[in-house]
């Protein structure tokens, strides 16, 4: 009795090993294809975020070979002239945004929370969602008159306490602003798979394009440099004919410098897909192999219990069984066997996926579809696996087999 226990529970144990090959096979499906998806929605967001229609122009220093050329540094970055040229030549453009970034010394609480402050006009405003305020926004006046009002992110609201509401004052350098709108929370936040960059407007902070200090001059002069420039089209369909003219209107105004930087958030979505794709191929291969090993584990397993259930594959033979049900017997077994490891494996792979993004924070999707797909490949090795033990069963000599 003792024996046969024994035998039984090792029977067990090796069928039960005999499975972690699919099971870990599977739950690498699954932990990939959630982590690949999780990276698809971060992408979508952004460019949700950035516009499908928009062109964004940021300004950058030049390449340091105009130095090793000889060749004298002229560039004066983007200014307001080129915001104005841009504006009025280019044709169905929805929105025209012009940004700064102004560095203005922070103190008491918001220096922790380090701020960015931006200077722009009423077209940032308009660019969003009317919901997307308490308040009032900037508009032409403020622009034109200089006046030393702000719009503050949620976080900056939160952390000035009493003194963030709107009426009250912020002190930015050695000026005092009033505050006219507060920015309702937003999902602006920080991602380790991030394409691009995008700007947090919880910690964010706008007053009028001019206001600041070093601005000292008429917006009507030209000199006015700026950090970034944001184009929105009406339709997606517009944005190749758009781009060229944006270029050949830069390339007219910065002949002989390279000090800006167009970025199309399109083509770096394209960008990030390929990437993906190439990094879910490679990785996804690695599964598939986890799987095959784990079908020669399953066949071997099944040659095994095809030797040992010798006499009872004779005895059904010899009461009327043929060699087909044999066969269909011990491959039924085989599928039996892998959608036990499978389903294991999706279970695994399930809190894999989400252990993954408690700790390293990544956003990861488990669909239905990869589990459908990981227990389709599971039950195909399975049965490829399964077929020749269950071939060998059936075609063995009914006569032989009970002796």
């Amino acid at each position: 009795m003792r024996k046969c226990f024994r035998s039984l529970l090792l029977h067990r144990l090796r069928t039960f090993l005999s499975t972690l090959g699919i099971l870990f096979g599977v739950a690498a499906v699954i932990a990939i294809v959630s982590i690949g998806e999780g990276a698809k929605q971060e992408t979508l967001e952004q460019i949700e975020e950035l516009g499908t229609n928009t062109l964004i122009i940021h300004q950058r220093s030049p390449p340091e070979k105009r130095e090793e050329t000889g060749l004298k540094n002229t560039s004066k970055g983007l200014r307001w002239e080129d915001f104005e040229a841009l504006r009025q030549n280019i044709p169905f453009l929805r929105q025209s945004v012009p940004l700064k970034n102004v560095e203005i010394l922070i103190k008491n609480a918001l220096k922790q929370l380090s701020p960015e402050i931006i200077a722009t006009t009423r077209a940032f405003g308009e660019s969003k969602e009317r919901e997307w305020l308490n308040g009032r926004f900037l508009c032409d006046l403020d622009q034109k008159d200089q006046r030393l009002v702000c719009v503050l992110g949620q976080e900056i609201a939160k952390s000035l306490g009493n003194g963030g509401h709107i009426g009250h004052t912020l002190r930015l350098g050695d000026a005092h602003y009033q505050i006219v709108g507060i920015l309702k929370p937003t999902s602006g936040k920080t991602s380790k798979n991030q394409v691009m960059s995008t700007r947090d407007l919880n910690k964010a902070v706008f007053i009028p394009l001019g206001s600041d200090v070093e601005w000292g001059s008429s917006m009507s002069s030209g000199n006015q440099t700026l950090s970034e420039i944001i184009l929105q089209f009406e339709k997606g369909e517009q944005m190749e004919m758009g781009t060229r003219l944006a270029k050949k209107i830069l390339q007219r105004l910065h002949p002989n410098d390279e000090d800006y930087q167009i970025i199309i958030p399109q083509e770096l979505i394209q960008q990030a897909y390929r990437t993906q794709k190439t990094f879910n191929m490679v990785l996804g291969s690695l599964a598939t192999l986890s799987l095959l090993i784990g079908g020669i584990g399953i066949m071997n397993i099944m040659l095994a219990t095809v030797s040992e259930r010798t006499r009872e594959i004779g005895i059904r033979r010899a009461v009327g069984a043929n060699r087909s049900h044999i066969l269909r017997q011990f491959l039924l077994e085989t599928l039996l066997l892998t959608l036990l490891g499978a389903i294991f494996g999706v279970c695994v792979g399930v809190a894999f996926s989400v252990l993954i993004g408690q700790i390293a924070g990544w956003q990861t999707v488990v669909t239905v579809w990869s589990i459908v797909l990981s227990l389709l490949i599971s039950s195909i090795v399975g049965l490829c696996s399964g077929f020749y033990p269950a071939y060998r069963a059936a075609m063995m000599d009914p006569i032989e087999a009970l002796r």
